[in-house]
This record gives structure tokens, C-alpha cells and sequence, in this order.
């Protein structure tokens, strides 16, 4: 083995070796001819004649060699080196197009490795499950506190369990200072359930319970505190509550939840307990870690005899119906249910389009290898063979794949980022570990060789299969081999053109489909709305109507405001309350029947939201807890119950207290903008003294630009209350519409780029064309062929590539964009307008790609051209 490691870094004497032996064979041979009576020219001829081509002779010496293919591989590296940096045109057009390939896979692969597949940061993350609560319309997730507790203390199947809130932002007072950071209330076994160990301090023990104590993020105490050691034990104030800081969370630990990163983890009594284990408020993200040689099956069969148990407790008698045990590895994330398709999705597009780029580059290689016949029949020649050549040509391919591989992986880090912030979309709160890790680096190298093999070997097995004396005349390789180039050229083309189809129509649903849900009728004017979410002090408990009537008259007094109303649900804020036990007479008494969605709203909201009353009148201040029970119906509920004739003045009963309608509404998108309408009833929050969490405002002007007014005039009403988030309704639209955004920008990219290859494409292979059969075209001029026969030949060329193409394509959208179907609002995967949009784009660009090579055949000079070859 040393010996062959020898021969490899001392390649110079092994040649010499080799030459002294080759040397020894033949001076013996010609030795013994002379002997027999020959001459020494006659000798020395006959004995290369018999011993073959001594170069033939090294190069299967060589191969011989058990080292040999190393040495040919760095041999065909150095070679392949050489020949980019002496084309460096085809060099950069080639690693620019594989960069945009290969970093928009990667950015893509990042994006879905951190949501979708990387696993926690803790301790044996695989025996981890999250546990999700079922109601009878579907999955809702989360539990109430003393349901948390009947699982905890109940289960047989888990060594731990703990309780996690959703994130949020709280003011934090530090000294004399206040600062905003995002906390989640937790139980005391967060920590070791997790297996998660402090930088500083300690974690969270079984005491700590209801003791004010909290654990900070490392980067909350490098931002806040410079990272002082001093931090352990200090005080702060969450929310007007007095708590100290325990410890620091190692830097990796960002959480149970994917995409969260809160900056303060606080105990349970953060949340007071008159209000932990309110009936109907499920609050808690539930995990467990499996007892050694459980599994996910065996915990939800433990479970399930506790299912009575929760179903009269937080759940609001029977709210939860089924709990499922999934696994919690990678973490619990609504971003995953929200983008795992979209996510999955953008992957196969941005394949596609590394494909295209694929048979792109795969067209330039042909066209290259048409110029490097002669160098290849020559080595031929010399005695290499086919395998050789192909590897040779497949070594180039591989080193340019590798060098767009690593600018693509650049540029991935930069598209990173914004795509996080498109994931993100307006207003939210999402972070990520985009760093690239062994997953993301071992991605972009398979990807990047894979790709040198795909787009290398087609040309290089073309241009091996030749003949020695085919490259060594002219005129036999362009007879020869011109054909079998372009067949293979054309194909590559009508390739790419049937790729782009698919993709530009996919993208042109998406397109489509965000254009209609932006412009759909929403019910409500959400232009110039401003939202305030507000709580109380302790900022989980929301205030009530007694004291916002006053608030909403300073709001009002605000120069550009126009008129305000509060709300228990914020407008589009995907937290829609249900109710149940609605009695109308003359209506069967089903559990369906009693059923709809329900807010509580103050004095003027329907004007402020912009959503027309049909009917009747809108809730005013005289709507108070002295008068009548009063409700507005949408128009949905309204014919649902009283078909064509007049709701207003009818009755209902709900929770056996008799409701007067007084009003009809237009009906609204109330939580999401896919949703079609549903029955909707508003109730008067001053009769009920119901929650609030939302004031809205409608200005005369840009809404945010009132904001400081606004914060000022409630710390000045009341300095009881919290402002938590202030956002618009245009912007709580934009953040409906996220996951939509994000496919439908993307898509629409991806489907220029690939307009944009398939014109190099395109264009590449007519360019072609036209200069090996400049001969021909200067024949046809000679013999009276007129300027539009010349173009019609090239443009009716590059045409019937495109319409070979478009028919597949067209077939192949057909096939799979109904796997959108999911994705789309409003349009059909099989939309004639879109596939005639489609359709009529690739031929123009086909037209543009096919003119230039065109313009350049019509100006051949007939004379020179007889001279070309």
C-alpha cells in the first residue's frame, strides 16, 4: 500500500520507470533481431510493429496501476481546470445558471429543514410526543390547566410532562428602565422534561410551581444585561408582577416550539390562579417524554381512559372529544401544518427549475463539444479510450457544478433571509436556526455532483461515440455528427420548454390565486382601520366595557380619528369564538342547528370595521346592561332561520337569557379569507360585560402614523391597561395571506427564471444552427432565397421546438397541478385562461430568442459563405 501511495506523489519517477522498462523491452527485441541477421533499422522497425504503440502501451500500463484511477482523476482535474479558465465566457454563464439553480434549492432545503425536519435541541429528542386536544369540528391543539394536570398526574406512559403557553409580548421593567420581550408561561418540569441544562444559574424545580421566578434566553441576556453573571437573582417586572431570574438558557435553546424564541420563560404564577382554570380557556401546548420502551401507540391507548376525565373539566363539558400522541422530535409548530405544503411544493419547483438550468448547460456542452472534436479524435487517436473521454468530459461538468454550487450556497444565504421574512409575513414574530448545518452542507454537495453528472454525461457520451479519422476531418464531423447533435440538442430544448410550461402556469394559478383572494368582498373596509390588542396589568387577564366607553371618547377626541368601537376577537385575528345552545322556535333543536360563530362588540362597530348594516340598527351606548338583550345576525344566519323574511324584531335563546334582533349585517370574513360565509351573531359587550382584547379605530389618515396619540391617550385613561400589538387591518390581511404571498412570489420568480433559460436555451441552440449551416444559407441566398425564407427557416425552426414542447407541457400542467389544488382559491387547476396565458408567453419568447440568430442568417454574405467551410 505504501508503495502505491509512493507512485502517486512521485508520479515523475514512475514515469521513468516506466520509460526504462518500455526502453529495456525493445532494445532486447532489437537485439535479438539483429542477431538473427537483420539490420538495426529493420530490427528497430519490426520490434515497435510488434510491441504496438509505445504511447498505447504506457496508457495500459498505467491503468494497470491499483492507483491509477486516483492519479487519472487528479490528471483529468488539473486538464479540466485548464479548459475553464481558457473559455471563461462559458465558464461564468455556466456557473451563474447553476448558482441560481442550486442556491434556490438550497435557500428552499434550508427553510424545510428548519421546519420541517430538524430536530430539538435537547436531550434524546426522539422519545419526546405532543400531545393534541380534538373537539368534534376538528383539531384544536391546546388544553385547559387542570386538564394539564388530570394527564400529568394521571398517565402511566410518561416519565414527565410539561405545559407550555403561546408566546407573547409583555413590557419588562429592569431597574428604571422598561423594555418588550416575548415570554411564555411554563410549568416547573418544562426544563427536565426537555433535558435542557443552563449556561447560568439553575432551571426551574417541582417548587417552583407558583413561586415568581423566571429563566431568560442567552440572547435576552446578552441584549438586556451585556451578559453580566450578576443577572442570576436579580429582579424584574413582567407585566407590574415582581419575578427573579433563576438562570440562562444555553444558546442552541430556543424552545419546544419551532419557529418561537421567547426572551423569558416564567413559572405558572405569572398566570393568576382565579383565571388558570377558567371554564372554556384552553391555553396550555402540551409534551410528554415516552418512558423507556414506550411508544407513541401505547401512550395514546393510556390516555384514552383519561379522556372522560378532561371532557367536563377546562373543556367546556365535552369540548375535547379525543386526544392523539404525536411525535414531538422535531417540536411542536402551527408552522408546520401551515407550510409543510407549500414548502413541499416550492422543493419540486425549484428542482424543476435546477432541471432546466440541467438542459441548458447540457445544450452549451454539445455545442462546446462540436469545437473540441479534433482535440478528441486526437487523443482518441493516441490511444484513450471512450471511458477516458466520457470521464474527462464528466470531470469539467462535475467542477463546474461544484463551483456553481458554491456561489449558490452564497447566494442561498442571502435568500435565506428573505424568504424567512415572506414565511414570516407581516407583523409576526418567527425565528428560525437558518445556520447551515451538516444537513444543509451535505444537500448542496450531493446536489451540486449530481448535477455535473446530469448535465455532463448526455454530451460526453456524445462526444466520445465518434470516430478517430470522424474529428480529424472537418468536413466528416460536421456530416457525421451534426445530425446526432442536433436531435440530441432539440430534445434538451423541447425539454426545457415542456419544464417551463409546467412551471409558468403553476405559477400563474398561484398568481391568480392570490389576485382573488385580494380582491374578493370581504364584507369590510380595511383601509384606514388601526388595531389595538390591549390586556389589564397582569397582562393575561383582558379588561371589561365598564371603563372603555370613557377611553373611547379621548380616542375619538384624537385629531384624524374618526370613530372607534372594542371587541372580544379582534377583526381577522384567526381566534374566533364559537357558541352553542342558540334556540330558535320553529327550528329543530339539533346540536348543528344550535350552532355559530359568535363576538362581542361595542357602540359603533359595525362603522368602524366598514361592515354594512342590510337591516335594522347597530349596537349604540344605550345597549347597556339595563336594557334588553339585544344581537345582530349576519345575513347567512338570517335567511338560515327566517328564509326571505325579516329577522329584526325576532327573538332567540341563549344560555336561557332571550335575545332581541335588532339588526342584520352583511356577511364578513371573519377569521380566515379562504372561509366562505357562516353563521355569524354579534352580541352587545356592554350588556354582557363581556372581555375585551381589540380597540379599532378608522382614521382619516394613515392609521399607524396615529399610534404614539393613541398609546398615550390610553396610559393617560387608564394605566391599568397593556398595549400588546398595534397593526392595521391591511397589514392583519397581508398576514392572513403569508403562506399565499409566499408561494404565489416565489412561483411567479421561479417562472421568469425559467422564461429566462428557456430563451438561452432557445437561442443557443438556433445560434447554433445557424452557424453550421452557414454554407447551406449562403447556397439558398446564391440561388435566389429572399431575406423571409431565411427568417421564416430559423424562426419557424425555433417554433416548432416550442410547440413540440408546449404540447407536452401542456399535458404534463394538466397532470400535475392538481396537486395545487389545496393552494388555490378561486381558479381551477385546469384554467383555460391560465394555460392560454401560458401558452402564448413561451412563443413570444420564443419568437424573441429565435429572432437574433435569425437577424444574423438574413446578413450572411452568399459569397463569403461558399467560402466558410
Amino acid at each position: 500500500m505504501m508503495r502505491r501511495l509512493r507512485r502517486l506523489f512521485h508520479k515523475q519517477t514512475a514515469e521513468k520507470q516506466l520509460d526504462a522498462e518500455l526502453r529495456y523491452h525493445v532494445e532486447r527485441q532489437i537485439a535479438d533481431y539483429v542477431a538473427a541477421g537483420m539490420s538495426l533499422q529493420e530490427a528497430g522497425r519490426r520490434a515497435r510493429m510488434e510491441l504496438g504503440g509505445i504511447e498505447h502501451l504506457k496508457e495500459e500500463s498505467r491503468e494497470a496501476r491499483s492507483m491509477y484511477f486516483v492519479e487519472g482523476l487528479l490528471q483529468d482535474l488539473r486538464f479540466g481546470v485548464r479548459m475553464l479558465w481558457k473559455n471563461p465566457g462559458f465558464t461564468a454563464v455556466a456557473v451563474l445558471t447553476l448558482a441560481l439553480g442550486i442556491g434556490a434549492n438550497t435557500a428552499i432545503f434550508s427553510l424545510l429543514d428548519a421546519i420541517l425536519l430538524r430536530t430539538l435541541p435537547v436531550s434524546h429528542p426522539e422519545s419526546l410526543v405532543v400531545l393534541a386536544s380534538y373537539s368534534r369540528d376538528g383539531r384544536v391543539g391546546d388544553f385547559g390547566y387542570s386538564d394539564y394536570q388530570v394527564l400529568r398526574d394521571g398517565n402511566r406512559a410518561f416519565s414527565g410532562m410539561l405545559a407550555a403557553s403561546n408566546q407573547a409580548q409583555i413590557e419588562v421593567g429592569i431597574d428604571a428602565e422598561t423594555d418588550v420581550a416575548i415570554r411564555k408561561i411554563v410549568s416547573c418540569d418544562y426544563f427536565s422534561v426537555l433535558g435542557v441544562q443552563p449556561i447560568l444559574g439553575r432551571m426551574f424545580g417541582d417548587e417552583d410551581e407558583n413561586v415568581p421566578v423566571a429563566v431568560i434566553s442567552f440572547g435576552y441576556w446578552k441584549r438586556s444585561f451585556a451578559g453580566s453573571a450578576s443577572v442570576v437573582g436579580k429582579q424584574i417586572d413582567l407585566d407590574g408582577s415582581a419575578f427573579t431570574i433563576v438562570g440562562v438558557a444555553s444558546p442552541d435553546f430556543f424552545g419546544e416550539t419551532v419557529g418561537d424564541a421567547p426572551d423569558i420563560w416564567a413559572t405558572m404564577s405569572l398566570m393568576p390562579a382565579s383565571r388558570r382554570s377558567l371554564p372554556g380557556y384552553t391555553w396550555l401546548n402540551l409534551m410528554g417524554r415516552l418512558k423507556p420502551g414506550l411508544r407513541a401507540q401505547q401512550a395514546s391507548q393510556d390516555l384514552s381512559v383519561l379522556e372522560a376525565q378532561i371532557g367536563n373539566s377546562d373543556s367546556r363539558g365535552g369540548f375535547i372529544q379525543r386526544i392523539a400522541v404525536e411525535s414531538g422530535d422535531r417540536g411542536g409548530s402551527g408552522l408546520r401544518d401551515s407550510f409543510s405544503a407549500p414548502l413541499n411544493i416550492l422543493m419540486a419547483v425549484v428542482a424543476v427549475v435546477l432541471l432546466i438550468a440541467c438542459a441548458n448547460l447540457a445544450s452549451l456542452q454539445l455545442a462546446r463539444a462540436t469545437t473540441r472534436q479534433r482535440e478528441i479524435a486526437t487523443r482518441l487517436a493516441l490511444g484513450a479510450g471512450h471511458g477516458r473521454i466520457v470521464r474527462q468530459l464528466v470531470t469539467e461538468s462535475v467542477l463546474l457544478s461544484l463551483m456553481g454550487g458554491m456561489v449558490g450556497f452564497v447566494f442561498s444565504i442571502w435568500t435565506e433571509r428573505f424568504l424567512l421574512g415572506l414565511v414570516a409575513g407581516v407583523g409576526r414574530a418567527i425565528t428560525l436556526d437558518l445556520h447551515p448545518d451538516v444537513h444543509v452542507l451535505g444537500f448542496t454537495g450531493l446536489i451540486s455532483v449530481a448535477t455535473g453528472v446530469v448535465f455532463g454525461l448526455a454530451p460526453a457520451l456524445q462526444a466520445a461515440r465518434q470516430s478517430h479519422g470522424v474529428g480529424l476531418n472537418p468536413n466528416l464531423s460536421f456530416q457525421a455528427g451534426r445530425r446526432r447533435l442536433l436531435n440530441l440538442k432539440d430534445g434538451l430544448v423541447v425539454m426545457q420548454v415542456a419544464l417551463s410550461v409546467v412551471l409558468v402556469v403553476a405559477g400563474g394559478l398561484l398568481i391568480r390565486t392570490m389576485q382573488n383572494l385580494r380582491t374578493q368582498d370581504i364584507g369590510f373596509h380595511a383601509a384606514n382601520v388601526l388595531s389595538v390588542q390591549v390586556s389589564s396589568d397582569r397582562g393575561h387577564e383582558p379588561p371589561t366595557v365598564s371603563n372603555l366607553v370613557q377611553l373611547l371618547q379621548r380616542l375619538e377626541a384624537i385629531p384624524g380619528v374618526q370613530v372607534g368601537s372594542f371587541s372580544f376577537s379582534p377583526t381577522l385575528s384567526g381566534a374566533g369564538s364559537g357558541v352553542e345552545g342558540l334556540k330558535f322556535e320553529g327550528h329543530p333543536q339539533t346540536a348543528e342547528s344550535q350552532r355559530a360563530q359568535a363576538n362581542w362588540v361595542g357602540p359603533d362597530y359595525f362603522q368602524t370595521a366598514g361592515i354594512p348594516i342590510i337591516e335594522g340598527r347597530e349596537f349604540s351606548t344605550a345597549d347597556n346592561a339595563n336594557t334588553q338583550k339585544s344581537a345582530i345576525l349576519n345575513l347567512t344566519m338570517a335567511r338560515h332561520y327566517f328564509g326571505d323574511r325579516s329577522a329584526v324584531g325576532k327573538r332567540f335563546e341563549f344560555n336561557k337569557v332571550q335575545y332581541t334582533i335588532i339588526g342584520v349585517a352583511k356577511d364578513a370574513k371573519y377569521v380566515d379569507l379562504r372561509k366562505s360565509n357562516v353563521p355569524f351573531v354579534y352580541f352587545a359587550a356592554m350588556q354582557n360585560n363581556s372581555e375585551i382584547h381589540s380597540l379599532e379605530l378608522r382614521t382619516t389618515s394613515a392609521p399607524l402614523a396615529l399610534a404614539g396619540a393613541v398609546k398615550d391617550a390610553i396610559r393617560e385613561v387608564d394605566p391599568q391597561l397593556r398595549i400588546r400589538e398595534v397593526t392595521t387591518l391591511e397589514k392583519r390581511m397581508d398576514q392572513k395571506l403569508a403562506k399565499e404571498s409566499l408561494v404565489a412570489d416565489l412561483a411567479g420568480f421561479f417562472s421568469g427564471l425559467t422564461l429566462l433559460l428557456v430563451f438561452v436555451g432557445i437561442y443557443g441552440t438556433l445560434a447554433y444552427m445557424v452557424a453550421r449551416r452557414t454554407n447551406e444559407i449562403g447556397i439558398r441566398m446564391a440561388l435566389g432565397a429572399r431575406k423571409s425564407d431565411v427568417l421564416q427557416l430559423v424562426v419557424g425552426q425555433g417554433l416548432a421546438l416550442a410547440l413540440a414542447g408546449l404540447a407536452v407541457g401542456i399535458v404534463g400542467a394538466l397532470g400535475l397541478t392538481r396537486f395545487l389544488t389545496s393552494l388555490l382559491y378561486g381558479v381551477k387547476p385546469s384554467d383555460a385562461i391560465t394555460l392560454a396565458a401560458a401558452s402564448v408567453t413561451l412563443i413570444g419568447v420564443t419568437l424573441l430568442a429565435s429572432y437574433v440568430p435569425a437577424r444574423r442568417a438574413m446578413k450572411v454574405d452568399p459569397m463569403v459563405a461558399l467560402r466558410y467551410e
